[in-house]
């Protein structure tokens, strides 16, 4: 491991790692970009002997580069680091790239739909445009939220925006997208390129709509319908999967989504259809807690 002349590892250690993401909102501290870099910011690398995170900002390859050249000077990151610890602050990336046959992988399950990946209630998580541009085929578009419905990760023509104030933490290693609650627990998880996306956690709810992915398995449903999906395949269809909900407000906490009624579907494949699925609601409801059988 490489060390400077005072036996520091270039490494830095991974709590430091975590407390400098916080503190620069998950993003470049000038313009909230990912992918980004970790830089010494008064005492350079070679000069330090402790990695104080203090000292350390997130910088994107653009400003790593300008801090290099002198043409982004110390004070103004200092500046824009006070303004990136604002818990409303924003970080985004830019798939620069798709291609025309860009796949969508929910746990194993492939959903290759023409408009939309799953709906819920008329929003798409993922939507998909056609076009004519050559090097974007095809625009991204939608929503990540989180169980407790909160956007966790919104997708507007191929950029994905994230709030810092929903996170405890995010990592991003190679295409490996990784966002954490506050409290640690898992929030989304998935690995990103121009050929496609494969969302390997998921707990997307909105009102009492679950649509949950972990491993193996894809489960998405209402209160009191839901479908689980292995190693399944949806393809030529319009919409992948269309849920509705049965009640609003509806509290995920608690809630064993193994006890909801399922029907299973094993190496299903679905094709030619306007929607994959059709999950409907049965009526309104009005529950505003945890429903006691669950």
């Amino acid at each position: 491991m490489a060390r400077n002349k005072f036996g520091l590892a270039r490494k830095i250690p991974a709590e430091v790692e975590q407390l400098v993401r916080k503190s620069c909102g998950f993003g470049c501290v000038i313009c909230g970009a990912i992918p980004y870099e970790y830089d010494h910011l008064e005492i350079e690398f070679h000069e330090a002997k402790v990695h104080d995170p203090d000292d350390i900002v997130l910088l994107c390859d653009t400003h790593h580069r300008m801090k290099g050249s002198k043409l982004l000077s110390v004070d103004a990151i200092k500046r824009a680091r006070k303004t990136r610890a604002s818990e409303n602050s924003e970080f985004r990336f830019k798939l620069p790239a798709t291609s025309r046959d860009f796949e969508v992988n929910w746990a194993g399950n492939i959903i290759s739909a023409s408009d939309n990946s799953i709906v819920v209630d008329n929003a798409p998580i993922l939507s998909f445009v056609r076009t004519d541009n050559e090097l974007e085929p095809l625009l991204i578009s939608g929503q990540f939220r989180n169980r407790y419905g909160q956007v966790v990760c919104d997708i507007s023509d191929n950029c994905f925006t994230s709030r810092a104030e929903h996170l405890g933490d995010f990592t991003l290693l190679n295409n490996r997208f990784r966002y954490s609650l506050p409290g640690g627990p898992m929030g989304l998880a998935f690995d990103l390129s121009d050929r496609g996306i494969d969302i390997k956690y998921a707990y997307h709810v909105k009102d009492d709509v679950h649509v949950f992915a972990q491993g193996d398995l894809l489960q998405v449903g209402n209160l009191f319908t839901s479908s689980k999906f292995r190693a399944s395949r949806f393809y030529d269809v319009k919409h992948g999967i269309v849920v509705e909900s049965c009640t609003p407000n509806f509290v995920y906490d608690g809630v064993d989504l193994n006890k909801f009624p399922a029907n299973e579907m094993i190496g299903a494949q679905c094709s030619r259809t306007y929607a994959g699925v059709y999950i409907e609601r049965l009526q309104r409801y009005r529950i505003s807690s945890n429903y006691d059988r669950l």
